[in-house]
């Protein structure tokens, strides 16, 4: 992907225009960067509260050092490390922290991509946009609006859901199917919140407060880089670049990021400006968001909110509990039947 986005891209001069951008913009996005960690930390709060109460101090804590896991871990493998940290046998478990991670995908996912739709529905009025933004924006909204389906459905039918999994895992192993049916169960445990309307209202609150920060942030910083990014130009670039870090890839987001943002780019910055500011911004904008993460994640690492210590533990906890709860759900089925 770097490589593609290289192609796409004059390189020269970056540093030049790196060096003459106004930088007073960081500031502004800098605190913009601050504001979206809040709402995307507070709204996991509204996720686990009906499964059991966490402190937001620990919350805030395990998030950042999974915000950090996933910049820094290839593939996005860091999305297990909060579902890990956070879990507090037998009251809250790994399989349920996955849930309430789905749940956060899910509606991110959709959010973006409808964005991403609507956005190149308008801009191919007006401009040519590159087939595969437009391929990827469909893909995306297929996929997300399925995954959307499947997880009202696994909540509406817990039980055959459940029985599902275990029926087709059945067929290799019946360890590894009641392994895999007690992870469902808990993973469909974590989608509890939906039925509450106030906590799915306030969850959906904060996640539009954190969208809008980043829109926000990208908005201010293309300020510096003298590029004529309107607001809403702003909510097209991020909607693309958010569908694309979602892309399973190297350590840092590294080549989807910019194979994206310079995508995106090309749909609202005309080609002179872009070439000389595009590069510069996108270098900046990835390097800054990097740092941000990588550094709160380093100081969240040292709090004693988060033990690592206790990590293999707790992971052992969890497992002995799910596997208590296969055991029981097949002793279950087996005098049913």
């Amino acid at each position: 992907m770097l490589y593609l986005a290289a192609g796409n891209i004059s390189f020269e001069g970056t540093w030049g225009a790196i060096k003459q951008a106004d930088w007073w913009v960081i500031w502004p996005y800098l605190l913009a960067m601050a504001g979206q960690h809040f709402f995307r930390s507070l709204r996991w709060h509204f996720l686990l509260a009906p499964i059991h109460k966490v402190s937001l101090k620990k919350i805030f804590v395990v998030a950042s050092v999974g915000f950090f896991a996933i910049l820094a871990l290839p593939l996005r493998m860091g999305e297990f490390v909060r579902p890990i940290l956070i879990a507090e046998p037998p009251h809250l478990r790994v399989s349920q922290g996955l849930g309430t991670m789905a749940v956060e995908r899910i509606f991110d996912g959709i959010f973006l991509s409808v964005t991403a739709f609507i956005v190149i529905a308008s801009a191919q009025q007006r401009t040519e946009v590159p087939e595969w933004i437009t391929a990827t924006g469909w893909i995306a909204l297929v996929l997300f609006l399925t995954a959307l389906v499947v997880l009202v459905m696994a909540l509406w039918q817990r039980d055959r859901a459940v029985s599902l999994c275990h029926a087709i895992f059945k067929i290799f192993s019946v360890r590894l199917a009641d392994k895999a049916a007690s992870l469902a169960h808990g993973i469909v445990d974590g989608f509890k919140v939906l039925p509450d309307f106030k906590r799915v209202f306030l969850f959906s609150t904060c996640t539009a407060g954190y969208w809008l920060l980043n829109i926000v942030a990208l908005w201010f910083l293309a300020k510096g880089f003298h590029l004529d990014l309107t607001f809403s130009g702003a909510l097209g670039f991020m909607s693309l670049l958010g569908i694309g870090i979602m892309v399973p890839a190297g350590p840092g987001f590294i080549g989807n990021y910019e194979l994206f943002a310079e995508g995106a780019l090309h749909i609202y910055i005309q080609p002179a400006i872009l070439a000389k500011w595009g590069p510069a911004y996108i270098v900046t904008s990835h390097a800054v968001n990097a740092l941000w993460y990588i550094l709160l994640g380093l100081l969240a690492m040292m709090s004693p909110q988060v033990s690592f210590k206790g990590l293999w533990r707790a992971s052992t906890e969890d497992q002995k509990d799910e596997d208590l709860e296969g055991a029981v759900a097949t002793e279950s089925e087996t005098t049913g039947q």
